[in-house]
């Protein structure tokens, strides 16, 4: 079987009631695909790399499915494209069966900065100002 990802961002200005329309938009669309929905999750309001179609924020939401006819999985790719619904999306076939997913924790990804912390571990083998021979 195979497995893929579906990573959309839609206008982060969109109503809880209109989310919820598109989601299930897209779930009918994926599901007109033979395919079968395994995760749908809201991952949240995230600030954008770069401003697109006049937003610099928008909501992110996550779908894994497993696949279905490819002839209408590419249907389902362009019409994504040219819908009005998504600012991007992302498509990517995955290795292994997705685990399903209650719930997101969004404290993992709204991390902005990823640099390490201040503080340093020093291993007993390398200690500062020492040049270790090879």
């Amino acid at each position: 079987m195979r497995y893929y990802e579906l990573l959309y961002i839609v206008n982060s200005n969109f109503e809880q009631k209109k989310i919820d329309e598109t989601m299930n938009e897209i779930d009918s669309r994926i599901k007109r695909t033979k395919s079968k929905i395994i995760n749908h999750i809201i991952w949240g309001k995230k600030k954008l790399a770069y401003p697109m179609q006049g937003n610099n924020y928008g909501t992110y939401i996550l779908v894994h499915y497993q696949g279905g006819d490819n002839n209408k999985l590419d249907e389902f790719d362009s019409w994504l494209k040219l819908s009005d619904l998504v600012i991007r999306h992302m498509v990517v076939r995955l290795t292994m069966k997705p685990d399903i997913l209650e719930k997101v924790d969004n404290e993992k990804f709204d991390k902005v900065d990823n640099k390490p912390d201040d503080k340093e571990e020093i291993s007993n083998d390398n200690k500062p100002g020492e040049n270790k021979e090879v």
